[in-house]
Order: structure tokens, then sequence, then C-alpha cells
């Protein structure tokens, strides 16, 4: 009984000396209460500043959302669109080549077509003072496909000004010519039928009782004239140049023989005159 007294005097010795070391239990839970709350506080504050992070991180890792698409702002297509027009382009100035091509091929068949179709005839004496639009007039009943092309050769310049001096007529005459029909066939006809006959038409007219001197040329073509034309012409130049030439070596030569001739005299006086003194 002694012991179990002891003891209890012993557990009220321990409790009161924890009072008297200050040791208050509701105090202590209290402090620990707040503690906890603090901690409390603090772990929610964290947790919503981690979650704040992850959301911004969330936010900074979000993907973009695809903007609406505009079509005027859509430039998917055009390479494609330009690659297409260009083509076109491309097309186009091929087709419109082959179209000038063929179109010039055609005429140049037609041309070549037409020359082969047309025959010309030489007339040898053309009535004098007769113009090209009268001689055109006079054989226009002759070719009923048409004429194409006259060409007379005019007299020489200095028989029309000698002529004008002695007082004739001061009218452009001819000597020979050529005209071209557009058929071979209505050329030859005409010769045949005017070589040789008067000329006609209204009675009284000036060249109504002229003679034609017609010839048909088998073979010959208005090229053939025009390069005629050409290589007579560059002869005619030639002559005129050798011509022109010649005139001033022969100038020239006078112009020495001159020269020489007073150099002489003018030697042959000064020795007279040392003669005489």
């Amino acid at each position: 009984m002694s012991v179990r007294k002891r003891n209890e005097f012993l557990e009220g010795d321990e409790s009161d000396g924890e009072s008297d070391n200050g040791y208050d239990s509701e105090a202590d839970e209290g402090r620990g209460a707040i503690a906890n709350k603090r901690r409390k506080i603090d772990a929610e504050s964290g947790s919503e500043a981690s979650f704040d992070g992850v959301e911004d991180e969330g936010e900074d890792l979000e993907p973009v959302k695809a903007v609406a698409e505009d079509s005027r702002f859509d430039f998917s297509k055009l390479g494609a669109e330009e690659e297409a027009e260009l083509e076109q382009e491309d097309e186009a100035e091929i087709s419109q080549s082959k179209r000038k091509k063929s179109k010039a091929q055609k005429e140049l068949e037609a041309a070549a077509k037409k020359t082969r179709k047309s025959g010309v005839i030489y007339i040898s004496r053309v009535p004098p003072f007769m113009k090209p639009q009268t001689l055109k007039h006079f054989l226009a009943p002759h070719a009923s496909k048409g004429l194409n092309r006259i060409f007379l050769t005019p007299e020489d310049h200095s028989q029309h000004q000698n002529r004008v001096k002695r007082g004739g007529n001061k009218k452009k005459s001819y000597t020979d010519g050529w005209v071209e029909f557009n058929s071979k066939t209505e050329a030859k006809l005409a010769a045949e039928a005017l070589n040789g006959n008067i000329i006609g038409g209204k009675k009284g007219g000036y060249y109504h009782d002229d003679i034609w001197n017609i010839k048909y040329l088998k073979g010959f073509k208005w090229d053939n004239l025009t390069e005629q034309i050409r290589n007579e012409n560059a002869e005619r130049a030639a002559r005129l140049k050798q011509e022109i030439w010649k005139t001033r070596k022969e100038n020239k030569r006078f112009v020495e023989d001159v020269e020489k001739g007073k150099m002489a005299e003018t030697r042959e006086s000064k020795k007279r005159a040392r003669r005489e003194k």
C-alpha cells in the first residue's frame, strides 16, 4: 500500500515538475495548430504558384490555333496558275507564228502561181509621146484577166533637149516597153492579133493610124526584166564612170601640157634676154 502511495506521490511530483517547467499542453496544441495552419497556407500558396506556373507553361506550350483562311491571301495555287498562263501564252504565240508563217507561205505560193500564169509582151517601138496610161487603155480590151505592170524606156535626155531646142514637142517620149499580162495565153493572143496592125481607136485620133510592133516573149517573166534593167543600169553606170575617168585624165594631161608650154616659153624668154645683154 505504501508503495502505491509512493508512486502516486512520485507521479504527482512529476506532473508538478512539468507544470513548473512551464509546459502547457493546450498552449502547445494551439501553437501546433497555428503552425499546421501556416504550413497549410504555405502549401496552398505554393501549390497555387506551382499551378500558376504550370498554367503559364501550358499557355506557352499550347499550340496556336489555326487562323481562319482568307481566299484573298491564298497563294498556294499562284504558281500553278502562273505556269498555266505562261503555257497558254506560249501556245498562243506559237499558234500565231504558225498562222503568220502559213499566211506568208500562202502569199508566196499565190505570188509564185500568179507569176507562172503571167505573160510578157515586148513593144519594140512605142508610138511617139504615148503615155503608159494610154498604152494600157489600148491593150485593156485584149486582157480580160487584167494587166499587171508596164515599163517604158524613156528617150535619151540629150535627144529630148535637142528636140526642145529645135522647137519640137516638149512632151516625154519613150523608145520601147514591156507589158505584163495576168494570163500568158491572153498575152500571146494579143501579140498575134495586134502586131503589124494599126492601133485604131477613135477615128481621127492621134494614134489611130500608127502601127503596133509587138512580140510575145516566151518563157520571159517580169523578174527577168527587172534583172535585165538592173544589169543595164549597172553597165550604164560603169560606162559613165569610165567616161568620167577618161575625161579627167585628158583634162589633167591637157593642164600638164599647158604648164609645160608656159615653162618652156619662160625659159626661152630668159635666154633671149641674156643674149640681148
